[in-house]
């Protein structure tokens, strides 16, 4: 029984490795999606960065990439119209990113990217990034210095991700996250860099919308941290006494304190507290005493806070609430939360940033 059966299961295994082959050649996967407006009027334009597997075979194949612009009248016409003209079967499954243009941007994009989540193959896992460029000519290059676009790009991403220094940003969040508070977020930015993109801090979103408004790489580090971000060994580099100093972060925990007053808000302390570790060249450092640390933490504390009230105060000029201070005090508050306009409230009210710092060594990167 068992001879009669094993001519019968390398025959079926033969087939299936056949159909295998033949639907991965006619797959194309979709690595990232650029969103734009096509010219002066409401039609998209977007740009799909395509990945197929050539020469696709039992165990692996060639992959290459193609760049394909189309327009559409809304996400899924765009879809439909890139079907009509390139041969294969399109996969949002893998998509890694979702790369919108400042224009879009203004114009409340959750509403129309919305739309992505009723695709069969449901790329919400994707990340969700503004360009503040020529979108169609970045996503045009297959190639920057030998490296795909879509690479660079990514890598960047989850390089800076891994490192802790900037949002995860992932598309699920924005799109099943609700939305009574989530129409005030900041997504990472890139911006022209020689022939390819380099990331430029967050974009701010006020209302759903792109407000031009921007943290810069240092600012967003540090808004990361006091918007609850874990600490990951990030790496702080800041100035005190006329000199510089680095530091790697072990621990960070976000707090947030709302102080009323009578019938309102007196004010909200927005607190972080770090877990350093000092680097320095100079091995003399380890040498100091208990007090010369306590000196340096406040030292430290100092640096930070004087960043952290200018990261607070062009998120109130923008109008964004990145914190979701409006949801804490919505939580906590709700009767008080229901007597007031927060929109009106959010850029007058007082918020204090309070950084404790905690060194606990000295030492080398590791």
């Amino acid at each position: 029984m068992r001879k009669a059966l094993a001519p019968l299961l390398i025959t079926c295994l033969l087939l299936t490795g056949c159909w295998d082959q033949h639907e991965l050649k006619k797959l194309l996967f979709v690595d990232i999606v650029g969103i734009d407006y096509a010219g002066d009027n409401r039609q998209l334009k977007v740009n799909f960065v395509i990945s197929s597997l050539r020469e696709a075979n039992q165990g692996g194949g060639r992959p290459s990439a193609i760049s394909y612009e189309t327009t559409g009248v809304s996400l899924f016409d765009a879809v439909a119209n890139t079907n009509k003209v390139v041969p294969g079967d399109l996969s949002a499954l893998e998509t890694r990113l979702y790369l919108i243009s400042t224009r879009f941007a203004k114009d409340k994009p959750l509403n129309i990217l919305n739309a992505s989540s009723q695709f069969l193959s449901n790329p919400l896992y994707a990340h969700l990034a503004v360009y503040d460029g020529d979108l169609s000519e970045l996503l045009s290059r297959s190639k920057i210095k030998d490296v795909p676009v879509s690479d660079l790009l990514m890598g960047l991403l989850e390089g800076e991700i891994k490192r802790g220094k900037i949002p995860s940003n992932k598309l699920l969040h924005y799109i099943l996250g609700g939305t009574n508070f989530i129409n005030d977020f900041a997504l990472n930015r890139f911006v022209p860099s020689g022939e390819g993109a380099r990331l430029a801090g967050l974009a701010l979103f006020s209302d759903g919308r792109y407000t031009g408004t921007n943290l810069n790489n240092e600012e967003t580090q540090l808004a990361n941290l006091m918007n609850g971000a874990q600490g990951k060994i990030q790496t702080i580099v800041g100035r005190m006494d006329g000199s510089h100093y680095s530091v790697l972060v072990q621990n960070a925990k976000r707090k947030f304190r709302i102080v009323r007053s009578g019938e309102g808000i007196n004010h909200i302390e927005v607190s972080l507290k770090l877990d350093l570790k000092i680097v320095e060249e100079d091995t003399e450092l380890n040498k100091h005493s208990k007090d010369v640390f306590k000196s340096l933490e406040k030292t430290i504390e100092e640096d930070l806070t004087s960043k952290a009230v200018e990261v607070i105060a062009t998120l109130q000029k923008a109008n964004c609430d990145y914190f979701q201070l409006g949801h804490e005090v919505a939580a906590y508050h709700p009767k008080l939360y229901g007597k007031m306009n927060w929109r009106e409230l959010y850029p007058k009210l007082r918020i204090k940033p309070v950084i404790h710092v905690n060194i606990l060594n000295s030492g080398i990167l590791e």
